[in-house]
């Protein structure tokens, strides 16, 4: 099967982080937005967003990890119910969209990127496959439809799955005849983008592991080194991204020589913000949580539901992207509620049945809620 790339890099970056950091750390702009020569919103906002995971994933290990009762398992749970309690439903709105689209406006780039194995290999996130064996038909797999911010994700949940595996690893070594094959499998991806790219004529998506590692590595520096100067956080954010928007132009924004400036304006952001909540007061909280609430949907979704308007008014400009903005916003924010701001459920729900079935197979105790909470 040839494979066909339909990406219009999308962002994102939605994480509840440590003592505070807002989760509202989260940039969606539609893949058409007006021309300009700064760096391209969309670009920059993928790459921050795997800084700032990294660092937080590597909060998440190390900390939790302080529980001897954490365990791989649990971490696959969290992270898979994080992911999939929005991905599910948003591929099958993709689904939904797309038809209508295909069925009023036509469209023969969509009318190519469908089917149900196409939607499986969405699902199970191995879509626009990069490694060792990306010469095997059976991993030339396209993004499904109008769902083109879904390539970073696929990067983002095996990086997820292959860290976790090596860590775990050097933590309860007696499991590592069943992590090291994790790690093998879901290790293939991420290797790639050490200094690969998911298109190697544009760069795109260039080492972005090696980028997630720098985040990561960035918490554990901030652990061993006591930095509470908001003053010094604000300089260092401030100095970084103006370096970075000084040496970078649009949709030149993955070359590795310009990582560092974001590494170190996520640091100064973090050292600002930690010493005191920015949102202090419960409204302007609210709001922030509300917005942080649909975020992951809505980046999964925008691109689809905008899709549309711009087949239709190719030049419409603002007075189509305004509108086009706040529907994605209004659907995500009603899919959300029933789906992604139910994660902590879905896991929940996970731990139980997967503690229920240790205890009935092996006798097991299994997970338990409260540890895992």
């Amino acid at each position: 099967m040839k494979e066909r790339h339909v990406v219009s890099p999308g962002c994102t970056a939605r994480h509840r982080s440590p003592d505070g950091l807002h989760r509202s750390w989260h940039l969606v702009l539609p893949a058409r937005t007006p021309p300009v020569r700064a760096p391209s919103a969309q670009n920059v906002g993928v790459l921050l967003f795997f800084v700032l995971s990294g660092f937080l994933i590597s909060y998440t290990l190390l900390e939790k990890s302080r529980n001897p009762s954490y365990t791989f398992l649990q971490f696959f749970i969290d992270r898979a119910a994080r992911i999939y309690s929005a991905l599910v439903p948003c591929l099958l709105l993709v689904v939904l969209v797309d038809t209508g689209t295909i069925w009023l406006i036509g469209d023969r780039v969509l009318e190519g990127s469908r089917s149900p194995t196409i939607f499986l290999a969405n699902l199970l996130m191995i879509e626009t496959y990069r490694g060792p064996l990306e010469h095997l038909s059976l991993l030339r797999w396209p993004i499904i439809g109008s769902a083109s911010p879904l390539w970073t994700l696929v990067i983002e949940w095996h990086i997820y799955l292959f860290v976790g595996a090596l860590f775990f690893i050097g933590a309860t070594p007696a499991r590592a005849a069943v992590l090291i094959p994790i790690a093998i499998i879901f290790g293939q991806i991420p290797l790639h983008y050490m200094f690969g790219a998911l298109q190697e004529d544009n760069g795109l998506g260039r080492s972005l592991f090696a980028l997630w590692l720098a985040g990561a590595y960035s918490y554990v520096v901030l652990r061993s080194v006591a930095l509470q100067s908001r003053t010094l956080g604000a300089l260092l954010a401030v100095g970084s991204i103006v370096a970075y928007v000084a040496t970078t132009r649009a949709y030149l924004e993955y070359k590795p020589i310009t990582y560092p400036f974001l590494v170190l304006f996520v640091l100064g952001v973090v050292v600002a913000t930690q010493p005191r909540r920015i949102v202090a007061s419960p409204w302007p909280a609210k709001i922030v949580r509300f917005f942080a609430g649909y975020s992951f949907t809505l980046y999964l979704i925008h691109h689809t539901l905008m899709y549309p308007a711009f087949l239709l008014w190719k030049d419409g400009g603002w007075l189509i992207f305004i509108p086009a903005v706040l529907v994605a916003n209004v659907v995500a924010a009603v899919v959300a509620t029933y789906t992604e701001s139910r994660h902590k459920q879905l896991a929940q729900w996970l731990q139980r049945r997967i503690s229920r079935i240790q205890f009935y197979v092996r006798g097991e105790p299994g997970i338990r809620i409260r540890d895992a909470q």
